[in-house]
């Protein structure tokens, strides 16, 4: 991820809880309510709307300055959680370009200089296999429902027993089905996938 935008970011979410704290104030409640319309006018559509300051002019009282910092807290808050949200699905949506890029460069890659042992490869993509079938078995349906985890299992083990076989032709086949499969399913299936199918392109690859 890009140094300057994460820290830029970081800078963003420390200003708005500045102001979020600030509204608990007990003091200046009339100009903190100007100054965080003209600081996030720009940010949050409609930020004045429902504001008795804005509605009654000089003539409100205490009560509805404090009324109107309540709302005011609440909007700053949800602008927050929406920027950390947007944050989360970006990190997600560059870390799964990079695990994709990862796979597909093992993939393709036709290096025959690889020293690794046909039985040392194959071990080590076992392992993987057995800690990514937990993972998948730990997702929750509303991520992938019982029918897809059966289609996605089958897919996986297929890709074992051609690499078994030495089908190379056929493995990176099948790495390439599951990758598309797992990868318009969201994040949370990506990673739980992911790390086998770059181990089994490696396998693929020490297989001559």
């Amino acid at each position: 991820m890009n140094f300057l935008w994460r820290s830029e970011f970081m800078d963003k979410i420390a200003f708005i809880e500045e102001y979020i704290e600030k509204c608990n104030s007990t003091t200046s409640k009339q100009i903190l309510i100007r100054e965080i319309n003209c600081t996030f006018k720009n940010d949050i559509d409609d930020i004045s709307n429902g504001l008795n300051f804005y509605g009654y002019g000089s003539s409100i009282s205490n009560e509805d300055y404090s009324e109107d910092l309540t709302k005011l807290k609440a909007i700053l808050t949800n602008y927050k959680c929406d920027l950390q949200r947007e944050d989360k699905i970006r990190t997600d949506e560059l870390r799964m370009l990079e695990l994709k890029s990862q796979i597909t460069i093992n993939n393709n890659n036709h290096n025959t200089n690889n020293s690794k042992s046909n039985s040392s490869a194959t071990a080590i993509a076992t392992v993987t296999i057995n800690q990514t079938m937990k993972n998948i078995n730990e997702l929750p349906e509303d991520i992938l429902n019982k029918e897809d985890s059966v289609e996605l299992k089958d897919l996986i083990y297929s890709i074992e027993e051609m690499i078994a076989e030495k089908e190379k032709s056929g493995a990176k086949s099948k790495i390439s089905k599951v990758l598309e499969t797992i990868g318009n399913k969201g994040f949370d299936l990506f990673v739980a996938v992911a790390p086998y199918l770059i181990q089994a392109a490696a396998t693929v690859q020490a297989t001559t």
